[in-house]
């Protein structure tokens, strides 16, 4: 081979060779470049039903205090030399069935009852006033048609697959009778107590319904207020 070709086969081969070292940076450029940025994942916006939540459970510790307010009262009226109810704190943290404005009116209630009452607490006069304060808070307590709706059609969805009564009957009758006394109870006990009352009234069985109906009402407004035992 005479120098003339030998040079061009030099330059051929030089020429080869950046041309594979190219190739080869950008193949290792393009394999270590970055993967694309994920996009964030969406954040569903919090619903109507969510807020009402977050409300009541604000609303319902607040009224749980004042409730605890009226027992430290109530305590410190008694132990003389006490400075501090010791289960203030186990009171605070207690959730009970009721509704957050029946259970905030029956400790105000309570509260001015025994600031105005003069002498001992603990005594039949006294308790006499005080379970007015109750009794007054239930009776206050309205429910909208939207939220009373859903019991009398459990009620009468139960009766009425029972045989006892058809679905109108039953409804118009509900209404007219019980319809005042349920709205009463269903506007006293809070989101929590009142999924336990509908889960009760589908599943009672269909000897003495009424009788089941009373029942189901009975532990949640005897569980309305926490009292230490």
């Amino acid at each position: 081979m005479n120098s003339s070709n030998r040079n061009n086969v030099t330059r051929a081969r030089s020429v080869g060779a950046l041309l594979l070292a190219g190739a080869l940076v950008a193949g290792c450029g393009g394999r270590s470049s970055s993967p694309p940025a994920k996009s964030a994942q969406t954040i569903a916006p919090i619903t109507a039903a969510e807020k009402a939540e977050v409300v009541e459970a604000r609303e319902q510790r607040d009224a749980q205090r004042s409730w605890c307010n009226y027992l430290s009262a109530l305590y410190l009226r008694a132990a003389e030399g006490a400075k501090a109810w010791p289960r203030y704190e186990q009171c605070i943290e207690v959730t009970t069935t009721a509704s957050p404005k029946m259970l905030k009116r029956t400790a105000e209630c309570s509260l001015t009852a025994l600031q105005q009452f003069k002498g001992d607490p603990f005594t039949a006069e006294y308790a006499a006033q005080v379970s007015r304060c109750g009794a007054d808070a239930i009776e206050a307590m309205v429910v909208t048609q939207s939220e009373l709706a859903p019991f009398v059609a459990t009620i009468c969805g139960r009766m009425s697959t029972c045989g006892n009564v058809g679905y109108a009957e039953c409804r118009e009758g509900l209404e007219e009778g019980l319809g005042p006394h349920l709205e009463r109870a269903i506007g006293a006990i809070n989101t929590r107590g009142r999924a336990q009352l509908r889960a009760c009234l589908k599943g009672a069985a269909c000897d003495e319904l009424g009788a089941q109906i009373t029942s189901c009402l009975e532990p949640l407004m005897e569980g309305l207020l926490w009292l230490p035992g």
